[in-house]
């Protein structure tokens, strides 16, 4: 399969309650009911957590503040996206979305881009992290001096293995890391009045504000968080890159259908 990510800004004349209530209660039904149409497999809405570990995490790294969210779509295939935007149906149920999502989103400062994801390690056995969960969400910028090659394989061959060393002090849940993919079709996405988009995006779940709280508290934890940022420093631009916390929204999930 094949996750699009969205990474959006709402518009400056909306507040934020106006933005997750329309984004939630009236853009959501509306991508379902598009689904068809669009081949459309999986779709989850994560929203900005409110919570100072967000300001922690982004001054120890030297990070970009948060955006408002994150919505991730799935197909089976690029092909099958290309395939269902070919069709008259698919195209207008596209354009339905598109101009729906121009009530709220502010274009110029959100970004979209193609993503393969790899599990790194899930210890819910499949059954998920709960209700209570938070997920850290990571927008990952590579390091100039890189390239996205090298950036995803130390990302995935060193830093994955790593993360998973030190899950048990910080009482990680799940981590996926989701690597840009379909370079030419990435690439032409601020034709379309997007910002460019990233190299990636790490997510990490906890299951409850206690686990997070939790990891930090002890020694262990601390240690292994410091390790975690100076290795990010390896492959990741910091100051274009983005962390902090966010709750999920699943909103449909046609992947076991």
């Amino acid at each position: 399969m094949i996750k699009l990510v969205y990474v959006i800004t709402r518009r400056a004349d909306l507040s934020p309650a106006q933005f997750y209530d329309h984004w939630l209660n009236s853009h959501a039904p509306l991508v379902a009911a598009q689904a068809g149409p669009l081949r459309l497999r999986k779709y989850v809405q994560s929203h900005l957590f409110d919570d100072p570990a967000n300001e922690g995490m982004r001054a120890v790294r030297g990070m970009l503040g948060p955006v408002d969210g994150i919505t991730e779509v799935w197909w089976d295939s690029f092909a099958d996206m290309q395939a269902a935007y070919a069709t008259a149906e698919g195209a207008a149920s596209g354009r339905i979305l598109s101009e729906d999502e121009a009530r709220f989103i502010d274009f110029s400062k959100s970004q979209v881009f193609l993503t393969q994801e790899h599990e790194i390690f899930d210890h819910t056995d499949g059954q998920g992290p709960g209700p209570e969960a938070l997920k850290v969400t990571y927008l990952l910028a590579r390091r100039s001096d890189l390239t996205q090659g090298e950036c995803h394989r130390t990302w995935l061959v060193d830093h994955g293995p790593l993360v998973a060393s030190v899950s048990g002090p910080l009482h990680m849940a799940r981590y996926v890391q989701s690597h840009a993919i379909e370079h030419a079709w990435n690439a032409r996405i601020p034709e379309a009045g997007f910002a460019p988009p990233l190299d990636g995006i790490t997510e990490v779940w906890v299951r409850s504000h206690a686990d997070l709280v939790a990891g930090g508290q002890t020694e262990a934890g601390r240690a292994a968080s410091a390790a975690l940022v100076e290795d990010e420093r390896r492959f990741v631009e910091m100051g274009a890159s983005r962390c902090f916390l966010t709750r999920e929204h699943l909103i449909f999930d046609h992947t076991g259908a």
